[in-house]
């Protein structure tokens, strides 16, 4: 599998505009063209930029992507409506980014999400920056290590992915048990010793991160 992130900024009052676009234009036609939709997000204000919203995609593989791109720039049917929802969306955004996505050996796949039952309300997203040529390095130490000893605290590993085509990019999601998970894991984290351990490895791989809280959207698959 691989995965594709679009971050999208929006025009501060356009969001249920954004909303209603993307639940009846963008998710049918991604659908239609093989893209799988996992989760979409709001960034939460006090947290992160607002307003933004972020979505993550499940595809098959690299041809998949590639033959997806060929239809969203073809001349039939996916071509036309394709470019209709970039019209649609430059009236309510600002800009948006996208980026392919590279899963760690143990991040699950939507199916196994599905069957987890787990729930994607509130994220933590983490955009790490490592050093050049680790990012599969510590994208496996985070799903090995790290795992674990975030799930004592709270968090249940969503997805960890190496972004693909940069040297030096991770993004990291955890899904929360609820509101009360973010304090309960400021409370406890400070006195494990593992945690200490593992940010003695995350160092020697990373160089900086930036965090945002994430809420999801009420038409999120997950």
């Amino acid at each position: 599998m691989i995965y594709v992130q679009e971050t999208t900024k929006l025009v501060p009052s356009r969001l249920d505009d954004y909303l209603e676009a993307a639940e009846s234009k963008q998710i049918p036609l991604y659908h239609d063209l093989g893209i799988r939709s996992v989760a979409f997000w709001e960034t939460v204000t006090t947290q992160g930029y607002w307003p933004e919203v972020i979505s993550l995609w499940e595809l098959d593989d690299l041809d998949a992507y590639g033959s997806i791109l060929a239809r969203q720039y073809s001349e039939g049917s996916p071509g036309r409506r394709f470019r209709d929802w970039l019209e649609q969306l430059a009236e309510v955004a600002t800009s948006t980014q996208g980026m392919v996505l590279r899963p760690s050996s143990d991040t699950p796949t939507l199916e196994q999400l599905r069957k987890q039952g787990l729930s994607v309300q509130v994220c933590v997203h983490e955009t790490v920056k490592t050093t050049p040529n680790k990012t599969r390095q510590y994208a496996e130490h985070v799903s090995r290590h790290w795992k674990p000893i975030a799930e004592r605290h709270g968090r249940s590993m969503l997805g960890v992915y190496s972004v693909s085509w940069r040297n030096a990019e991770v993004i990291n999601i955890w899904a929360l048990d609820g509101w009360e998970a973010l304090n309960k894991a400021t409370r406890t984290m400070p006195d494990d010793r593992d945690v200490w351990a593992w940010t003695e490895i995350a160092m020697s791989l990373r160089q900086d991160w930036d965090d945002r809280i994430l809420h999801a959207l009420p038409f999120s698959p997950l």
